[in-house]
């Protein structure tokens, strides 16, 4: 009985080990250049309880000098359920030359339960030309 006992727990365990966030961002390249396209990152959630924020994860260089970055952000859920919408992000960019790139998180949504499992997939369009932008993605963060 102990023995079956230790099995079970041991299964409980490597299940729960698959579900773990080891990395809370996911993030796409772009095309420093000229960014224009569509770009897409999935998320593959097994956590249907937690309550998170999203943010919206940019790392951009010292060519990108927009204040704000409209953009597109559609959401496709496991189910199927897609939904767009369009914000616009105000960025607080360094006072300092950046000599390669920085990274800046802004908030996106609050209070979010991702309650089905499977893959999420976040796509973002810029609504103008964006140069100096180096990637884009989301940040999940437990609340």
């Amino acid at each position: 009985m102990r023995r079956i006992a230790h099995i079970v727990l041991a299964i409980a365990i490597v299940a729960l080990w698959g579900c773990r966030t080891t990395d809370p961002a996911r993030m796409v390249g772009v095309d420093i250049e000229q960014w224009s396209e569509t770009a897409t990152v999935e998320y593959d959630n097994c956590d249907t309880t937690s309550v998170r924020s999203l943010n919206i994860a940019l790392r951009y260089n010292d060519t990108f000098k927009a204040s704000e970055l409209p953009l597109k952000i559609a959401v496709t859920t496991p189910d199927s359920l897609h939904y767009e919408e369009v914000v616009t992000l105000e960025l607080h960019h360094p006072t300092t030359a950046l000599a390669v790139a920085t990274t800046e998180s802004l908030p996106y949504r609050k209070g979010v339960t991702l309650n089905r499992s499977g893959r999420y997939t976040f796509s973002f369009h810029p609504l103008m030309e964006v140069k100096g932008m180096a990637a884009i993605g989301i940040e999940f963060k437990t609340e």
